[in-house]
């Protein structure tokens, strides 16, 4: 905290979370893994140059003969209050310290903790008002891309004459926000964990042996994707959170209580989805890919692999006759703590739920 005093021996560095940026012709400094932002002044940007490493107060005023020692100490308890400094044994400290697989990934590292924090002062929306206020400003980008004067060539349409489950269930899926009375069976609960995250089969790789294979692909079949059930309704099974072990295919009790109207809050204020059977939580284990691809693109791979999964999750729900859904507006630090994952080596991605379908 900013009253905090700062004793000589204070050990202090700079967060590894900082990022800075030109608006309105100022330089403004944004700590990306705690979402603070802070204008930047030549004394300000002085010290963070500095705290490249643990340093005592007594050595930072050494270095910066040219300002004042007390108004060095005000700009450093300014630092520590808006988390662009950290001291040495404070739990920020020790959270950092469990970035260092991310620094190969230095440009997802932005992306991916400054965007943790969209859904933080969240509140309800009239969808119906704030499309109009769009469409006042601007209208809509068409749906569709088309090139004039290029040849077309026309396809039959084979839809009306197709037959079978498969072109069913494609063409029947949908998002659902409300759900008829009563619970799933936990028969189903089990077909949509067995057909959507679990280990199908394993193939050989070379040098490592056997690697497990999913339903969906996994970029170098590295599986980052771990996913936790919130059960609401479900026959057979007590209301808790669930982690799905995927290579046994059973799921591990972590708690006995489950509040639908949380974990509605948890998904940015969406109040319907309290009112879902069961929620499916997934996050990525991120140090399984970072092992074997030392690049930022990686990343990309991590999120489109949720988009396989969530998307074969919701095809196997529709293909049961239930009312799935999927949601990325997530408070992911709250699901984390929630989960108690650490948010840097394992972190929130995406979520999906599913309920009966109404009647009709």
């Amino acid at each position: 905290m900013a009253t905090e005093r700062l004793g000589s021996g204070a050990r202090l560095k700079r967060s590894d979370g900082l990022a800075f940026f030109i608006e309105q012709q100022s330089i403004h400094c944004l700590n990306f893994l705690s979402g603070e932002t802070a204008g930047s002044t030549p004394i300000l940007l002085s010290i963070l140059t500095l705290l490249d490493r643990w340093r005592s107060m007594r050595e930072i005023e050494r270095l910066l003969p040219e300002y004042d020692p007390a108004s060095v100490r005000r700009v450093m308890r300014q630092l520590l209050d808006w988390g662009l400094v950290l001291r040495k044994g404070t739990p920020e400290a020790e959270r950092e310290r469990h970035l260092s697989p991310w620094t190969a990934w230095r440009e997802a590292m932005l992306f991916h903790f400054a965007t943790k924090h969209a859904f933080k002062r969240v509140r309800p929306l009239d969808e119906r008002k704030y499309s109009a206020a769009l469409l006042r400003k601007s209208p809509q980008p068409p749906f569709f891309k088309r090139y004039a004067r290029t040849p077309l060539i026309r396809l039959s349409d084979p839809l009306p004459s197709l037959r079978g489950e498969f072109p069913r269930v494609l063409t029947e899926r949908r998002t659902h926000r409300r759900f008829g009375e009563g619970r799933i069976p936990i028969d189903q609960l089990s077909t949509l964990l067995r057909l959507t995250w679990s280990v199908t089969s394993q193939m050989r790789w070379p040098a490592l042996g056997k690697v497990p294979l999913r339903t969906s692909p996994s970029g170098g079949a590295r599986q980052p994707l771990e996913v936790y059930v919130w059960s609401f309704k479900v026959a057979g099974l007590a209301r808790g959170l669930y982690h799905y072990r995927s290579d046994t295919h059973c799921l591990e009790r972590l708690k006995r209580s489950a509040s639908p109207k949380r974990l509605a809050r948890l998904c940015a204020r969406q109040k319907w989805i309290g009112n879902c059977a069961a929620l499916f939580v997934m996050t990525a284990v991120f140090p399984r890919v970072m092992w074997r691809y030392k690049f930022s693109r990686a990343y990309r791979v991590v999120l489109l692999e949720a988009g396989h999964f969530c998307q074969t999750f919701l095809l196997t729900a529709t293909w049961l006759g239930l009312a799935p859904f999927c949601t990325a507006a997530l408070l992911d630090e709250e699901f984390e703590r929630e989960l108690a994952v650490d948010g840097v080596s394992e972190s929130v991605l995406y979520a999906a739920g599913v309920g009966l379908r109404r009647p009709g």
